[in-house]
């Protein structure tokens, strides 16, 4: 198979193997994380031939752009559909295209009605709101008018009937399309892209140095919508003189503390990054709001036990009493609780280090779970071809 430069461009088709297969996924933030190693995977099996359509959701200065003189909010969406287009525009030729952003999604559900080529996948880790009081919503979504989510509620269930797989990130997830929205479970499959782990290395062995100060670890790009200002707010108070903060993030806190660390120009698989993971001793994340964890798996993967809330599908990573701790949403008290317990108790600290790296090389190693998403397209495929036969 032709192997594509490092460049975000697509991949042109080779109609000889046995299946066609089109990708469009998210760059943007910790989707990068996602898009590397799915894309590495994937590009190892023989039998498929990928074209990719990364989104950055940004088109650069440097960049040609047909789109700058559109008015906002109508911009960014347009932007995404121009992004998509290296995969939409073959539509007809592929068996089936697997979908992260919604707009192409909506764009493949409208052209099915007419043509039945390709089959539509959905692979996200953000399930339909069913329920806004009971959602992880993100801040930008607090004042949507209900009609607004009914409306987009609607157009997920539509959508939901276009549409062949379901592959979310999580439990959490295939619970919602299942219990809520009312999809037969065999058509919810929930697998997580999962972690490159040929690029996270187990460094439990490293946390050995009982006489050094703890190093606490938080990576949120958004900081408040993370938790960053709970944690930041407990550990001056509780921590500061007996232990370090390095804080990974994009939006630093404007006031300066001591034994306060702050990094705002690590990128995704940074090798510093992974240094900071290798020396931390705890990783905390009191997110307000998220559906799935890069930086828990991240830190489980390095060996280091977490502390996080139990939000959407972060549940089902951060295992409480085994790979970690989780503590209610805002609670400082609890926070701070779980936080001084595992400083407090090495070996129990150990052992949640040494479960979390085990539980995301059985559960979320991309090099296992990448094979078995494209399995469950090709399963989808070989179905509706001898559908095709029979019929």
């Amino acid at each position: 198979m032709h192997r594509q430069s490092n460049n975000l461009t697509a991949q042109t088709i080779n109609t000889q193997k046995p299946y066609r297969f089109g990708a469009i996924l998210s760059v943007g933030m910790g989707n990068m994380t996602r898009y590397l190693s799915f894309r590495k995977y994937a590009e190892r099996d023989s039998e498929v031939d990928l074209t990719w359509a990364p989104i950055k959701h940004f088109i650069a200065p440097d960049e040609p752009n047909p789109l700058r003189y559109l008015p906002e909010p109508f911009y960014t969406r347009a932007v995404i559909l121009y992004q998509s287009f290296p995969v939409l525009r073959h539509m007809h030729q592929f068996d089936a295209v697997l979908f992260h952003m919604f707009e192409a999604y909506t764009v493949a559900c409208c052209r099915s009605v007419l043509w039945k080529q390709p089959l539509l996948i959905w692979n996200n880790d953000d399930p339909p709101v069913v329920n806004p009081s009971t959602h992880p919503l993100y801040p930008k979504d607090f004042n949507k008018l209900l009609w607004r989510h009914r409306f987009r509620l609607g157009l997920d269930l539509w959508c939901a009937k276009q549409t062949a797989a379901f592959i979310p990130w999580s439990e959490w997830g295939k619970n919602i399309w299942v219990d809520e929205c009312g999809i037969p479970s065999q058509r919810v499959q929930p697998i997580h892209p999962g972690l490159d782990l040929e690029l996270w290395s187990d460094m439990t062995f490293l946390r050995i140095d009982a006489a050094a100060k703890p190093k606490i670890l938080f990576v949120g790009g958004d900081f408040v919508r993370k938790g960053g200002d709970v944690l930041l707010q407990v550990f001056s108070q509780q921590f500061a003189e007996s232990a370090e903060l390095h804080l990974v993030t994009k939006e630093p806190p404007t006031v300066t503390l001591p034994n306060v660390y702050v990094y705002t120009d690590l990128a995704p698989n940074d090798g510093r990054l992974a240094q900071l993971y290798a020396q931390a001793s705890l990783f905390v994340l009191p997110t307000t709001a998220d559906l799935s964890s890069w930086a828990c798996l991240e830190a489980m993967a390095s060996g280091c036990a977490v502390i996080s809330t139990e939000v959407g599908g972060v549940r089902d990573i951060v295992r409480h009493g085994e790979t970690g701790l989780t503590v209610p949403v805002g609670d400082a008290s609890a926070l701070a609780a779980a936080m001084r317990s595992l400083l407090n108790n090495p070996t129990l600290c150990h052992q949640m280090c040494v479960q979390g790296r085990s539980v995301v090389e059985r559960d979320f190693n991309a090099a296992i779970n990448v094979p078995r998403i494209l399995a469950v397209m090709k399963e989808a495929v070989d179905s509706k071809r001898a559908s095709s036969k029979s019929s």
